[in-house]
């Protein structure tokens, strides 16, 4: 399927992180574009568009608007007057609304971006059972939209519009050996059923021979320090990302408080565990952290 002007034209691709997942598991989905050349004007400048999905399989978890390949925005190049990026996506029944618009001048976007890049990637959670589910661009949009660093509408053709991936169960199977102890210690746990406690210290005998993961309980997670003061407006914070949530995020600061703030920049589910820091302003009811920086 396509939808093109006359001339080259760029192209544009989508793909999935893997052909099969099981319940619980995440994938993401990437857009990408390539084709794009230096010529005046041959550059991708902002884009409006929906992907549909269906809702009852997978679950919209977060998105980025980074490229895979160097963790840079290409609509969001380095430039003094520049006045930044500005993109979301949000979900609606079984559609995301997805756009994203550069701040920077056509001239920069000639000169700077590449000739392919990956410009948007949604995160999914799968949430049920399926052969197969698909999600895709949606070509019936009347508001489908890519354009040129001149504000013009870009050409292009689709070259993939739609992915689709299994959805199996998820069962976790007991390790071999673990497997086989267990099996061992059976016929003592029904002997404390008909022999009441005398039969307690046998089982107990066995349940000391399995592997020391097998008997200790898993740690528990880390709870907020709850004699850590919470960071207020205009404190420069650093921490650890715990969970991202659109263009918002838990962190870890480095006190020990846990906060949700708001991002100034869409960082994508991928940088969960990453540090970051930046400095905390006011938005509306909640906080908000802009200068972002992010490293491993």
């Amino acid at each position: 399927m396509a939808a093109a002007l006359p001339g080259q034209a760029a192209v544009i691709n989508l793909s999935a992180s893997a052909s099969s997942v099981a319940v619980g598991q995440n994938f993401n989905v990437d857009f990408r574009i390539s084709g794009l050349s230096g010529a005046l004007g041959d550059s991708l400048s902002g884009f409006d568009l929906n992907v549909l999905f269906d809702a009852t399989a997978v679950q919209l978890t977060g998105f980025s608007f980074l490229d895979a390949s160097g963790s840079v925005n290409q609509l969001d190049l380095s430039e003094a007057a520049s006045f930044g990026f500005f993109g979301n996506a949000q979900a609606s029944g079984n559609s995301i609304d997805v756009f994203g618009l550069s701040g920077n001048s056509a001239a920069a976007l000639d000169a700077g971006q590449s000739d392919a890049f990956r410009f948007l990637s949604l995160n999914f959670k799968a949430l049920a059972p399926r052969a197969g589910t698909a999600i895709s661009l949606d070509l019936s949009d009347p508001n489908l939209l890519f354009t040129d660093s001149g504000s013009g509408s870009l050409p292009y053709t689709v070259n993939g519009d739609s992915v689709s991936l299994a959805i199996g169960q998820n069962t976790q199977v007991p390790e071999p050996g673990t497997l086989l102890l267990l099996l061992a210690a059976l016929p003592a746990l029904l002997l404390v059923r008909r022999r009441g406690a005398a039969a307690l210290a046998l089982s107990a005998g066995l349940v000391a021979a399995l592997p020391a993961s097998a008997q200790q309980p898993a740690p528990a997670q880390a709870s907020k320090d709850a004699s850590a003061p919470a960071a207020k407006a205009g404190d420069a914070v650093s921490g650890q990302i715990l969970e991202i949530k659109g263009q918002r995020a838990q962190i870890r600061m480095s006190n020990g408080s846990v906060q949700w703030v708001s991002l100034d920049t869409p960082v994508g589910n991928l940088l969960v565990g990453a540090k970051i820091s930046g400095k905390l302003v006011q938005g509306g009811d909640t906080l908000r952290l802009t200068n972002i920086s992010i490293s491993n």
